[in-house]
């Protein structure tokens, strides 16, 4: 494996910044565009109490705090926000600013604060907090932004097949999402404590959509599955894997 020197972490250009941003705190991380094979290297954490009023401040002061994260990288940020919403393409390519529109009409926000990426027939539609998308802009200017569920929606519509749920734990907030070959049935963060908690939301998002569980590919991330309640799904899961992914572990 190449070994890093110190001319190698002074060389902005062979490093890209990845950000990752939620509602109690951040991490950066620098990973390497000339040796893949080089692990992710940290850079810098903060956390704070989560608190929607302050946490534009709360960001910026992390950043300013830690000069690093404003030298010249090739930036990539990822917003952890629960309140994300999927909409098909077609619907918001009718006119202009329709996004910003449907998304008004389920979640409070202003306009000018609400960020959109999209993945071939779906768009995804989130605001973490007034403010927060002028100073990502103003500060990391040509970064791309984009939000955690988009992200994994994105990446695992490339592979996936036949109906599959992900569950995707981390500290005190798990994501579900629900497949069916490359079509997105369902995507959405919610709050936990206890596995089994996302066990018998994970039952309750297939029979909503009327899917057994025998005919699903079950998929859990960072999540101990020995509870009763995930023994009773795995025994009744088509397919049921246990995987760990170590850059969510932390996550928040």
């Amino acid at each position: 494996m190449y070994k890093l020197t110190a001319a190698d972490f002074a060389d902005t250009g062979q490093w890209r910044l990845f950000l990752k941003i939620g509602c109690a705190g951040l991490e950066a991380f620098l990973e390497n565009t000339l040796h893949p094979e080089i692990e992710p290297q940290f850079l810098c954490s903060a956390s704070w109490d989560i608190n929607k009023d302050n946490l534009r401040k709360n960001i910026e002061e992390a950043v300013y705090s830690n000069p690093r994260l404003l030298d010249d990288f090739a930036t990539r940020i990822i917003l952890y926000d629960p309140r994300t919403l999927f909409i098909p393409s077609e619907i918001v390519e009718e006119r202009l600013g329709a996004e910003e529109q449907i998304y008004k009409k389920v979640y409070t926000a202003e306009e000018t604060d609400i960020m959109t990426d999209f993945d071939k027939d779906i768009t995804a539609a989130w605001c973490l907090a007034p403010g927060i998308k002028s100073f990502l802009m103003r500060t990391f200017p040509g970064a791309r932004i984009t939000c955690n569920l988009m992200e994994k929606v994105r990446n695992l519509r490339k592979t996936n097949r036949g109906i599959s749920l992900f569950v995707f734990a981390r500290k005190n907030e798990a994501d579900l999402i629900l497949l069916k070959g490359s079509d997105l049935i369902s995507a959405s963060t919610h709050e936990w404590r206890h596995p089994d908690d996302l066990a018998f939301l994970a039952l309750n998002l297939l029979d909503v959509y009327g899917i057994k569980p025998e005919d699903t590919g079950i998929t859990t991330v960072n999540l101990e599955t020995d509870s009763e309640a995930w023994k009773y799904i795995a025994d009744k899961a088509g397919n049921f894997l246990k995987e760990t992914d170590k850059n969510e572990n932390n996550q928040r």
